[in-house]
């Protein structure tokens, strides 16, 4: 009895083993077909698409087609076109209810899916798309979806003001990263006098070093005084940022104080200040950098060489200008 209860227990064991096994096989087929048959309704919407934009005839158009499909076409066409074509493409996905799939999307209970459509929300750039970005940077679970929104805002020029990017992403609250060096430089152009009026408040050098090396991407000469008092702070990252923001400012009235810096006792700054001056094309900084030559740190006589050779090539192009005429 024993015997053929263990018989039957191992055949029912091997015939749910060979089910699933046929489950598998008969999944991995459908998904190959699937994927075939994705790939050629992919290439027939990109031509569909593409036509549309370019005003022709298109006849080709199915509505079996799904929205997934539609907006994998968008994006990938997106990239590939300027000006006019792109915004009449991103009008035809809006007319083909992609926009509202999109946003559908945005509040998927998957982060990864979210994070696609924020990528998607942004290429629209309509005012609904805005609002949902600007919804999602606010109140969204996910750290990495809420810094996504935050990005998109940026690259279509809709960041909020400067604290409330601080608040929402808690920016004093840990150490500076890349990402909120890139936020805030996005910041600037459109916020210069509230990201001055941060240096005023109570926070921390590194914090300080990342708000005026901000300012250099502000575009606005009236940061200039406040780059000034931070190119002699005691704080030697505060004046390295001061010389990044004056190289990114390109204005010739930094030059006396840049030039100061190629004597800082740290090295990490006379660097930044060969650089500067390098960037800045300032030939009066010639014999100075010819005495970095000899600095102790290899890395400044690196930067130095290189800032000299810069300089000597815009001279001798100078030079061969002024020949010609």
């Amino acid at each position: 009895m024993s015997a053929l209860l263990v018989f039957i227990v191992s055949a029912a064991a091997a015939l749910v083993m060979v089910m699933l096994f046929g489950i598998l096989l008969l999944r991995r087929w459908y998904q190959e077909r699937r994927q075939q048959s994705d790939r050629a309704n992919l290439a027939a919407i990109t031509r569909s698409y593409m036509r549309r934009v370019a005003g022709q005839i298109d006849e080709d158009a199915s509505a079996k087609w799904s929205d997934d499909l539609r907006l994998a076409a968008v994006s990938h066409i997106h990239l590939l076109l300027r000006g006019g074509e792109r915004h009449r493409l991103m009008q035809m996905a809006e007319l083909d209810g992609l926009l509202r799939a999109t946003l559908a999307r945005s509040r998927s209970w998957r982060t990864a899916r979210r994070i696609d459509a924020i990528r998607l929300l942004q290429q629209f750039g309509s005012e609904a798309c805005i609002a949902r970005l600007r919804e999602i940077f606010s109140r969204d679970r996910s750290m990495a979806a809420r810094l996504e929104a935050a990005f998109a805002l940026a690259a279509v020029y809709a960041l909020p003001p400067p604290r409330e990017t601080i608040r929402l992403l808690g920016i004093f609250e840990r150490k500076v990263n890349r990402l909120d060096r890139a936020l805030f430089r996005a910041s600037a152009p459109d916020y210069p006098e509230q990201m001055a009026l941060l240096l005023d408040d109570p926070i921390s050098n590194e914090h300080r070093a990342l708000i005026i090396d901000a300012l250099g991407w502000s575009s606005d000469a009236n940061a200039l005084p406040l780059l000034e008092a931070a190119s002699r702070s005691e704080y030697p990252e505060i004046r390295s940022a001061a010389l990044q923001a004056a190289a990114q400012l390109a204005l010739p009235s930094v030059e006396p104080w840049v030039m100061e810096r190629l004597q800082d006792p740290v090295d990490f700054v006379r660097l930044q200040a060969a650089n500067c001056c390098a960037s800045l094309g300032l030939n009066d900084a010639i014999p100075a950098l010819h005495l970095l030559l000899e600095d102790e740190s290899l890395w400044v006589r690196l930067r130095a060489e290189h800032a000299l050779e810069v300089l000597q090539y815009q001279w001798l192009n100078l030079d061969a200008k002024g020949l010609l005429a």
